[in-house]
């Protein structure tokens, strides 16, 4: 089904990818590509179409100093919390980790990305089970009644043979009629967004 777009008709786009450009479009242009499919060149020239006014992200880098060097040192900090405190990607802190061959210890509690969805979760009064197993799957938060939210880091899920597991994973769960919601880090920046993209996800949940 065709989609028009201000003066141009879209053969191969749905509309909910537009919807989703609509709702998304202060996020980083590759960002919107990876989570509809769609190339970002493509997607920046209809949000043009839209004429819809965005602002460029400027790039911010990792401060180098004695403090920050200590804690990119340090095994037990993971690349999530470093990257929360000096509002960079953890994809930066991994980088500048990997030019000083620090090895990060895996830990068995909440990362912070996960800590922000579970509060929102709190604030909406609904209950959930955390690392919930579903045959080999773990399933981040489970709502019961098969609904299931996951939260991907970006520096984590954005390896290919990662990718390629979440795309098994997502195909597995809604084949076997489980509602899948994935929160990605990047939105974790608007609060807000996230709460109604939940509160949206979960309209008519039974109770």
């Amino acid at each position: 089904m065709a989609v028009r777009v201000g003066n141009r008709t879209y053969k191969n786009i749905e509309q909910w990818q537009v919807d989703y450009i609509k709702s998304n479009y202060s996020l980083k242009l590759t960002e919107i590509a990876d989570a509809i499919g769609i190339d970002y060149r493509r997607v920046g020239e209809i949000i043009n179409l839209l004429g819809i006014k965005r602002q460029r992200h400027k790039k911010i880098y990792l401060p180098r100093n004695e403090e920050v060097l200590s804690e990119l040192k340090n095994p037990y900090l993971s690349h999530v919390e470093i990257a929360h405190k000096y509002g960079v990607t953890d994809t930066c802190v991994a980088k500048r980790r990997k030019e000083l061959n620090v090895k990060v210890r895996k830990k068995n509690y909440d990362t912070l990305i996960e800590k922000h969805v579970e509060k929102i979760l709190v604030e909406l009064d609904l209950a959930f089970i955390k690392q919930k197993r579903i045959e080999k799957w773990s399933i981040d938060f489970y709502l019961g009644r098969g609904f299931c939210i996951d939260v991907n880091g970006e520096w984590s899920h954005s390896k290919d043979k990662v990718k390629d597991r979440d795309r098994r994973k997502k195909i597995y769960l809604l084949d076997k009629g489980f509602k899948y919601l994935v929160i990605k880090e990047e939105e974790l920046n608007t609060l807000d967004s996230v709460r109604v993209k939940i509160r949206e996800f979960t309209m008519g949940f039974p109770c």
